[in-house]
């Protein structure tokens, strides 16, 4: 058996903990409707869910609630609708909660009815408003729930707007550093090219326009091979960088090797295979929309450093290849020329 002493932190005091509602003790509610309503059963039902001190505002028009509503903050607003039956129609419930919208008051808003409405449910959606469909009105049991659910549709949406805007913030951010860091690549392949023709221009020589001229054409040799790049190996390119950012390197270390090898045997240099790999990725980024950047671009510097790792190698191994050939050459032509000098002493030997 478990007694009161048992419980651990229980509250004997029933008045001083009232149930969680979500509503201040001071709530603070604007009343729009053609009589004034009997705030005794609203007040006990407040009173039931810990609001001990609310404040009530009543307006008959819409005039009235307009101007209450840009003098003062309330925490709901409850309007009756008005019998359309009636020929005195002071106000149309959906142009007054237009109204309110418009001014820029997103204060959660209860409209009452006596009997449903399909109009006035989609005016109601489409403004973040809740129905309460009740013959008693004011006098409704339901109506401090619906008044809850209204204030909680309220924050929901103030909540997917302020991380729809973080979001979107966090996407131009990224895109901003993609940018830069695209920015930065080609940076570092301007300066490798400056400091190339800086190199292949003679100190020396004064002025000499056979070395400037020479160095332009180096210059402009390599653009056209860049620029003479196939459309097949572009587009190859292209597919081989989105698989590897979906997937990873996981299974593609084949394809690169493949890659690397057909663009050395074209004749490109890490610098523009660099300078194609930026290219595509530029492509890529820009296509994104509001998807991250950040995963992109950390998947295409890894395909970029493997990639030129490959072609490097793929060098390295054309360079001990043509060595090796040209070492054999060496070797054989003493042997040739030995044979020859026999020869030649044959020949005189026999005269």
């Amino acid at each position: 058996m478990v007694t009161e002493d048992q419980i651990p932190g229980q509250n004997t005091d029933w008045l001083a903990a009232p149930p969680s509602s979500g509503l201040p003790p001071e709530f603070r509610l604007l009343c729009v409707g053609p009589t004034e309503p009997d705030w005794i059963g609203l007040t006990l039902q407040l009173d039931a869910v810990g609001c001990n001190d609310p404040k009530y505002k009543w307006v008959n028009s819409a005039s009235e609630a307009m101007t209450l509503l840009r003098s003062e903050n309330f925490d709901c607003i409850v309007i009756e609708c008005w019998p359309t039956n009636l020929d005195d129609v002071r106000w149309d419930a959906p142009d007054l909660v237009h109204a309110i919208r418009s001014s820029g008051c997103s204060d959660p808003i209860v409209l009452l009815t006596r009997q449903p409405d399909d109009g006035l449910t989609v005016e109601a959606c489409s403004s973040h408003c809740e129905i309460l469909v009740s013959s008693a009105l004011w006098s409704s049991r339901a109506l401090v729930n619906v008044v809850q659910q209204s204030i909680r549709l309220v924050e929901t949406a103030q909540q997917n707007h302020h991380h729809a805007v973080a979001n979107h913030r966090r996407l131009v951010r990224e895109r901003d550093e993609a940018d830069h860091l695209l920015r930065q690549q080609r940076d570092i392949i301007s300066e490798l090219e400056a400091i190339t023709q800086g190199s292949t221009r003679p100190s020396s020589d004064p002025a000499d326009d056979t070395a400037v001229n020479n160095t332009g054409n180096h210059s402009a040799a390599r653009q056209s091979r860049s620029l003479q790049i196939p459309e097949k190996i572009k587009t190859y390119y292209h597919e081989l960088l989105r698989t590897y950012v979906i997937m990873g390197s996981g299974s593609l270390g084949g394809e690169i090797a493949q890659l690397a090898s057909v663009l050395a045997e074209v004749g490109l240099s890490p610098r523009d295979t660099l300078s194609l790999h930026l290219e595509q990725v530029e492509h890529l980024v820009s296509g994104l929309g509001n998807r991250s950047s950040r995963h992109v671009m950390s998947r295409a510097d890894l395909l970029a450093l493997e990639l030129v790792i490959h072609i490097g190698e793929c060098y390295q191994q054309a360079a001990a290849d043509h060595n090796s050939a040209q070492h054999d050459s060496d070797a054989a032509s003493p042997a040739s020329n030995c044979a020859k000098t026999a020869s030649v002493d044959n020949a005189a030997e026999i005269s």
